[in-house]
């Protein structure tokens, strides 16, 4: 029993070095232009060891990215359920998109080039799944929105549009911060989206 966890325990690490080394090879070379053998002399294994773990690049690439983007929901969602108050639960959600940014800025290129989501059908499979999260992401934003509303911290309306209002300022934001030479953290801008979101759609109390 102890063997097979310790061999189950070490397909894993070396899976996980194999996916990091291709993320920062993906990212620096581009999907077209990155190699199995490059991503397996960096994770220190032979060519033929990578096709234990992955068919091909192509599976690799779709592997890492979707992987990478589970990660961040999860992050993100794990970060601001902890958060009571519902202006906590927003700036906590916006600094968590913006911290994974901040730390992931190839990767973000990466993804908003869109390479290898429309090569196959695996790219295929990979857009429809980035497209399926994305609206998952959106039902967990609204669902915080929804609750802002029962509580009379936002306004009365629809918690869906409130939801891709909030996620479309994060984006823009950190959009223009990628295309720029990112001098200020883009930390720096969480006040100013929470305070842009919550002056549009804060509840107006009596003065």
């Amino acid at each position: 029993m102890e063997k097979s966890k310790r061999k189950e325990m070490e397909f894993q690490l070396r899976r996980a070095e194999i996916l990091s080394q291709a993320e920062k090879i993906f990212a620096a070379k581009g999907f077209h232009n990155a190699t199995m053998a490059e991503i397996a002399d960096a994770a220190g294994f032979a060519t033929g060891t990578l096709y234990q773990f992955f068919e091909g690049k192509e599976t690799l690439y779709n592997v890492m990215v979707s992987e990478k983007i589970d990660r961040m929901h999860s992050e993100i969602r794990d970060s601001v359920s902890k958060e009571e108050k519902l202006t906590d639960k927003i700036e906590k959600l916006v600094a968590s998109h913006f911290h994974f940014v901040e730390n992931n800025v190839a990767f973000c290129d990466l993804l908003i080039r869109g390479e290898g989501l429309t090569l196959s059908d695996k790219g295929t499979i990979l857009r429809d799944k980035l497209i399926a999260d994305y609206f998952n992401h959106v039902s967990f934003v609204e669902s915080i929105m929804r609750s802002g509303m029962e509580t009379r911290t936002l306004k009365s309306g629809d918690p869906r549009m409130m939801a891709y209002t909030l996620l479309g300022i994060i984006r823009s934001f950190f959009y223009y911060w990628m295309l720029t030479d990112q001098d200020t953290p883009l930390s720096d801008k969480v006040a100013c989206v929470s305070d842009i979101f919550l002056k549009g759609a804060g509840l107006e109390l009596p003065g």
